[in-house]
């Protein structure tokens, strides 16, 4: 019996792969996609990668022909080497014996993008590049700093500026009746309050840390004035929407603006918060700006103001800030939204003798002017808005941005909106949004375990390299390398930013004789590699940066 089932066993077999054989689909040829990498350029040597597919898992030859009368069998990554200044044609073809072969073919060339440094011709002071905040949001309970965040931030990413806003719970009730006498006994610093982020004393640890760390340069923006100063008695508008009305003079108890008979109240907590941010410091605040984003209301913290408003707060606020000795520089309008928004919160205070006056800094928000993807690549508008305030000697900072992908292409997107702003708009001072969040997301450089994105590592590219005083002078680009280059006592540093799809060979011109090189790509974060010579063909990884730098 049991040999019996085992030949029935043999012969269902026998009938099934006939059956098999009989009804079988024709071989599938196998598909193949050829890419090229620029791996070298003293010889130029291309990696050339077979991302090849059988069907039916048959193993595959691949006979190469790259274009310069040489041909080989070979594996699914080779290199080959060019003559320089040619164009070739690179081809593979694949077969798996049991089909006809398929080919693809990819075109390289050897030819390299020149750019010059011309450090005659000097531009803006640099002022520094930062970010907001602690280690990980505000309203969440911390912990805000460590020891890993502050090294992170200082010593290797480089900031030199950090932002952060005035608690709204700072001054959550009147210290007294009389906006000339400051009692600073009466200000909160400790107690938590419901509705409001965390009081000052939360932010004071990683504040402190980073100031010993070698931070020197610590700004403030208002995102709303203490509830009882306004007209809804709120932080917020009171709403879950978001909206951009139009400035009244007829306000009621639902309008989110100040009043104006608090502008005093307003200035006296302005300046009860510069003298405990340099008590507890120990470090004068750098700079301050009266509102956040002004022509918004929100669903958090904001205040509206129309230009004639904002003018009248930073009058009245500047006079405060002199009268009390105070060195705290405003800046303003740090406002975000379409051109003629812009423009209708800068021009009142810069067109008034006295208002200007007290304005130190013309800042803006580098998100794009539609208002709804981040970085403008409007060369015109930020040429307009440097020179807004450039006729006055007042010097141009971008003090917020967010929005871009974890992902190479968002890192590029950040790279040329950095450029767009510091060539055109020749902003003094690049300032990120969220330094760090819980979680990463488009609006932070890493997360508060320290995972750090791809924008963080392009950030660094330009954070570390370009220190404070350094001057941007004259350099060239090219359709595919964006070049910015800055001087600073002998130290030079020069950023070159790949918007192309492919890697690129660069030589540089007017340089000087020798450069550390620091690239971030696909495969690198900020990594330094030999270094160049003068003029020495060098790559620029496809989407990427690389930074020349000859500091120590």
């Amino acid at each position: 019996m049991k040999l019996h089932r085992i030949n029935i066993l043999l012969i269902t077999l026998l009938v099934l792969g006939c059956s098999s054989k009989e009804g079988a689909k024709p071989n599938l040829a196998p598909i193949v996609k050829l890419e090229a990498e620029l791996v070298n350029t003293n010889p130029f040597t291309f990696e050339f990668s077979a991302d090849a597919l059988d069907q039916e898992f048959d193993p595959l030859t691949y006979t190469w022909d790259f274009g310069n009368g040489t041909t080989k069998t070979g594996t699914a990554i080779e290199t080959a080497t060019f003559e320089a200044g040619n164009t070739y044609t690179v081809s593979i073809s694949v077969t798996d014996g049991n089909s006809s072969p398929v080919k693809d073919q990819v075109n390289i060339n050897t030819n390299f993008d020149l750019v010059t440094v011309d450090p005659s011709t000097k531009f803006q002071k640099i002022e520094g590049f930062g970010g907001f905040g602690g280690q990980t949001e505000y309203w969440r309970t911390g912990p805000f700093t460590s020891d890993r965040f502050v090294k992170d931030l200082v010593e290797d990413l480089g900031i030199t500026i950090i932002r952060d806003d005035v608690p709204t719970n700072f001054e959550i009730v009147n210290d007294n009746d009389d906006p000339f006498d400051t009692d600073l006994s009466k200000f909160n610093i400790n107690e938590k309050i419901d509705g409001h982020h965390q009081p000052f004393a939360a932010r004071i640890p990683h504040l402190k840390a980073l100031k010993e760390a070698g931070v020197e340069k610590f700004i403030t923006s208002v995102w709303s004035p203490a509830p009882w100063m306004k007209w809804n008695n709120s932080i917020d508008n009171g709403t879950e929407n978001n909206s951009a009305p139009a400035y009244t003079r007829t306000p009621d108890e639902t309008t989110n603006q100040l009043k104006e008979e608090n502008y005093e109240e307003f200035a006296e907590s302005m300046v009860a918060y510069c003298k405990i941010f340099k008590r507890e410091i120990g470090i004068d605040l750098y700079a301050l700006s009266v509102q956040n984003e002004p022509r918004f209301s929100q669903f958090y913290q904001s205040c509206v103001y129309d230009g004639e408003a904002l003018k009248e707060l930073i009058i009245t606020v500047g006079k405060r800030f002199r009268k009390e000795g105070l060195t705290t520089k405003l800046f303003a309008p740090e406002d975000v939204g379409y051109f003629d928004g812009v423009k209708s919160m800068t021009l009142p205070m810069l067109n008034d003798v006295e208002a200007r006056e007290y304005i130190d800094i013309i800042a803006t928000h580098g998100y794009a002017l539609d208002g709804i993807t981040a970085g403008s690549v409007d060369a015109t508008t930020w040429e307009t808005m440097y020179g807004w305030g450039a006729a006055y000697g007042k010097q141009h900072w971008m003090t917020e941005t967010s929005g871009y992908e974890n992902s190479l292409n968002g890192a590029n997107d950040l790279a040329k909106a950095m450029y767009t702003a510091l060539k055109y708009g020749q902003v003094s001072a690049w300032v990120f949004w969220s330094l760090s969040t819980q979680n990463l997301d488009a609006y932070s450089l890493m997360n508060a375990a320290g995972e750090k994105s791809k924008r963080y590592y392009v950030s660094k590219q330009f954070y570390k390299y370009i220190r404070p005083n350094a001057h941007r002078v004259a350099s060239s680009s090219t359709d595919d390398i964006l070049t910015l280059a800055f001087e600073n006592e002998g130290v030079s540093t020069v950023v070159l930013i790949n918007v192309s799809e492919e890697s690129k060979a660069v030589q540089l011109s007017g340089g000087v004789n020798n450069y550390r090189l620091i690239k971030t790509g696909a495969k690198s974060d900020a990594e330094e590699i030999a270094g160049i010579g003068k003029e020495e063909i060098f790559i620029v990884p496809a989407k990427g940066v690389v930074t020349l730098y000859t500091g120590s």
